[in-house]
Formats: structure tokens, sequence, C-alpha cells
């Protein structure tokens, strides 16, 4: 799997409480940081500068954000449509009726395709970050 991609599939993804994803910027590698009990591997210790320096904490994509991605993708949509995702967002339970809703209409794969889109925006944005700092 290429890093951009395990990047968007963490940003969609790798909401856990347990569990961080962390980039390695030397390596490109991906690590997983839990504790030892889950993985069976010591977690990271980020006290240790020598460790720490490359290390940095992947984003994952909060509930406020998705919802203003799922409100672009109904505002893009035809009208009739805009107005039911728009009428679902506004509702209770907003993120499982939505997927329902998209369900319903028979416009799934435009959504995941809009979310892959804007994950893979996002996460290619994150990157540019780190080796504008490191181009410092």
């Amino acid at each position: 799997m290429k890093l951009l991609d395990e990047l968007v599939d963490i940003f969609l993804n790798g909401n856990d409480n347990d569990i961080s994803y962390v980039l390695n910027r030397r390596t490109g590698e991906v690590l997983l940081d839990a504790p030892e009990f889950i993985t069976g591997e010591p977690e990271i210790d980020w006290d240790d500068e020598e460790v720490a320096v490359d290390l940095v904490m992947i984003p994952n994509v909060s509930s406020s954000e998705m919802y203003d991605v799922m409100v672009s993708f109904a505002k893009k949509q035809s009208d009739p449509i805009t107005m039911h995702l728009i009428n679902v967002l506004n509702g209770r339970k907003p993120f499982r009726i939505f997927k329902e809703k998209i369900n319903e209409l028979s416009i799934e794969n435009h959504w995941y395709q809009f979310e892959q889109d804007y994950a893979m925006s996002r996460m290619t944005e994150w990157l540019k970050e780190f080796s504008e700092i490191e181009d410092s």
C-alpha cells in the first residue's frame, strides 16, 4: 500500500482512543502507538528525544470536519438530492441517516469517491507541511 493511501485510510478510519498512528518522517514508515497489552510491543517513548524527533501523529478526521464534508457533498448534488441530504444532516443522528439516505438514493459510490478525494487532498497537504519544514 502506498504511503498516501495508508494515510488516507488512517485519516478516515483511525479514530480509536487507545490507538494512534504515527509517521516517521525520516523513513516514511507508519507506526502504531498503542498500549503494550494491545500490540505486544512497547509504546513509543515520546520522552526520548532521539526517537520522537522524527515522529509525528497522523491526524484523524474530526466529526465536525466530516459533517462539513457531507454538507459540501450535499451541495454539489441536484436540487432535490441536496434538499434530502441537508434535511438529514440537520436532523437527529445525521451521520447514520446520511449513510442510509445515500444508499437509498443510490449515490453511495459518488459519496465514497468524494470522501476519498477529500481525504487524499487533506493528507497531501499534511505531508507537504512536513517537507516544507525540512526544507527550511
